[in-house]
């Protein structure tokens, strides 16, 4: 596809090649520039922590400022056990 770009309109990525590269809305891209050409490419999503792995992550940071040495499996068997732990099923209470 061969657009004409006008002196005051901006660059803007027809919808047929957007579904075609598999850009949705929300998408984080990334444009390198060089003489003539746009490379647009997808940055990959940032990581963000849940809750428990937040607390998880100040209890160790905590330990480590007291100058208790925290192993990685012990920081890694803190976040099971709280996985776990939230799972639990409680009985259903019957009504009579």
């Amino acid at each position: 596809m061969t657009i004409t770009l006008k002196e005051r309109s901006q660059l803007v990525v027809p919808p047929s090649i957007q579904r075609q590269a598999g850009i949705k809305s929300g998408d984080r891209l990334q444009f390198q520039v060089s003489p003539r050409t746009i490379t647009i490419t997808a940055s990959e999503p940032t990581y963000k922590p849940t809750k428990s792995e937040w607390a998880v992550i100040r209890r160790g940071e905590a330990a480590i400022a007291r100058g208790e040495s925290v192993s990685l499996t012990e920081f890694l068997n803190g976040l099971d056990n709280r996985r776990r732990k939230a799972g639990t099923k409680t009985s259903r209470k019957v009504s009579r």
